[in-house]
C-alpha cells in the first residue's frame, strides 16, 4: 500500500519561477501536502535557473520527483508518460506548470470519484486583470454523473483540459491510454480515449478546481497561443491520430461531436497565425480528410467561418487562403478595441 493519496504529474521546460507558484498550491491543499505525490519531468530545458530549481525541489522535498530528459522531445506528451509510469499512487493528475489548484481541489476530487474511473471538474480562466469562470454546455447543473459515454456524449463537448481530470491510475494502464508523442492535442486524445473506455464518468460542473493562467503576448506565450506552423501543424497531426483511435475502436459515430468545439477554433488559429499563404494552402490541403469526415458548425463562431470550411470541402484551397485572409482582418478589427476602432466599426453598421 503506497503513501500517496495522488501523484500529479508535471511536464516542465523552462518553466522559471511558475513552478514556485505551483508548488505554492500545492503546500495549501486541504488534503495535505505530505499525501501528494509530485513527480516533474523536464524536457531537457534550455534554462539553467529551471534546471537548478527542480533539483532543489526534488533533494527538499521526500513527495517531490524531478526527472530530467535527456533529450528535448518538443511537445509533453512524452514527459506526462514518464510521470504516468512512475506515479505510485492510485489516482493520477496532470498538471500544466504554469497553473495551480485551489486549495480544497483534491480533497473534493477525491472524495467524489467514488467508483468511476475518471472524474471532471471545471476551471477559471485567469487574465492578467480578470478572472472569469469557465462556463460549460451545462449552464448551472451541479453534477453529471454516468456509467459510460454513451448515456451523455455531450460529456465530449467539456473542455478536453487534461488537467481538470482525476483518473484511477489502473484504469489507464489497464487500457493503455497513453498520451500522443512527438504531436500536440495530447491531452484531447487521452480524454477522448478514457472518455470512451471508462467504467464511470463523473463531472463536477460547479466545482472550480484549477485556475487555469492565460498567457497570450509577445513576451508570455502559453502553447495554445504559439501560432506557427510547427505547432498548428502538431495540433492536425493529433487530430489524425483520434480519427485513427475512433476507427480502431469503432466510435467513429462520435466524430463530430468530438471534434465539434475543435475544428474551427483550429482555423481560427491559422486566421491568426501571420503564417504564409504557402503555409496555409498546405495545411488546408492536409485538414481536408479530417474536415471531410467530421466537420459540424460550431455555434461560437456565429457563422463567420462556415465560407472558409465551404471552401476547404470544396477543395478550393487558394481561395480558401484569400478567404482566411480577409478573416484575419475582420478579426484584428474586431479585436482592436480602440476609440477609433469602435467609431469606424459603429458607421459601418449603420450603411
Amino acid at each position: 500500500m503506497n503513501s500517496y493519496n495522488i501523484t500529479v504529474v508535471i511536464a516542465t521546460y523552462n518553466s522559471g519561477n511558475y513552478l514556485n507558484e505551483f508548488l505554492d498550491s500545492m503546500k495549501a491543499q486541504g488534503l495535505g501536502f505530505e499525501n501528494i505525490e509530485i513527480i516533474f519531468v523536464d524536457d531537457n530545458s534550455s534554462d539553467s535557473a529551471t534546471l537548478e530549481l527542480l533539483k532543489h525541489l526534488d533533494e527538499s522535498y521526500d513527495n517531490v520527483k524531478s526527472v530530467f530528459q535527456s533529450e528535448n522531445s518538443g511537445f509533453p506528451g512524452t514527459g506526462r508518460n514518464i510521470g504516468l509510469d512512475l506515479a505510485s499512487s492510485d489516482y493520477v493528475i496532470f498538471c500544466d506548470h504554469d497553473d495551480s489548484y485551489t486549495e480544497n481541489a483534491f480533497e473534493i476530487m477525491l472524495n467524489k470519484i467514488n467508483g468511476n474511473d475518471m472524474l471532471i471538474s471545471n476551471f477559471n480562466q485567469v487574465y492578467p486583470d480578470k478572472v472569469i469562470p469557465f462556463k460549460s454546455i451545462y449552464g448551472d447543473a451541479d453534477e453529471i454523473e454516468v456509467s459510460d459515454i454513451s448515456k451523455d456524449e455531450n460529456l465530449f463537448r467539456v473542455p478536453a483540459a487534461i488537467w481538470t481530470r482525476l483518473f484511477r491510475k489502473k484504469f489507464l494502464m489497464e487500457n493503455n491510454i497513453r498520451f500522443l508523442e512527438g504531436m500536440l492535442a495530447e491531452d484531447v486524445y487521452v480524454a477522448v480515449n478514457a472518455s470512451l473506455c471508462a467504467d464511470g464518468i463523473i463531472y463536477l460542473n460547479s466545482f472550480y478546481s484549477y485556475n487555469y493562467k492565460i498567457r497570450d503576448n509577445s513576451k508570455d506565450k502559453s502553447t495554445i497561443h504559439i501560432r506557427n506552423r510547427k505547432y498548428i501543424e502538431a495540433i492536425l497531426n493529433g487530430y489524425y491520430e483520434i480519427d485513427l483511435l475512433l476507427e480502431r475502436l469503432d466510435k467513429t459515430s462520435y466524430g463530430k461531436v468530438i471534434f465539434k468545439n475543435h475544428l474551427t477554433s483550429w482555423l481560427y488559429t491559422i486566421v491568426l497565425s501571420k503564417l504564409q499563404d504557402k503555409d496555409k494552402k498546405e495545411l488546408f490541403v492536409k485538414s481536408y480528410d479530417v474536415f471531410n469526415k467530421y466537420y459540424s458548425p460550431d455555434p461560437y463562431f456565429k457563422k463567420r467561418y462556415d465560407k472558409l470550411v465551404d471552401l476547404i470541402l470544396s477543395k478550393k484551397f487558394d481561395e480558401a487562403v484569400s478567404e482566411s485572409n480577409r478573416l484575419e482582418k475582420s478579426q484584428i478589427n474586431m479585436n482592436d478595441n480602440s476609440l477609433v476602432s469602435k467609431l469606424k466599426n459603429k458607421f459601418r453598421r449603420l450603411l
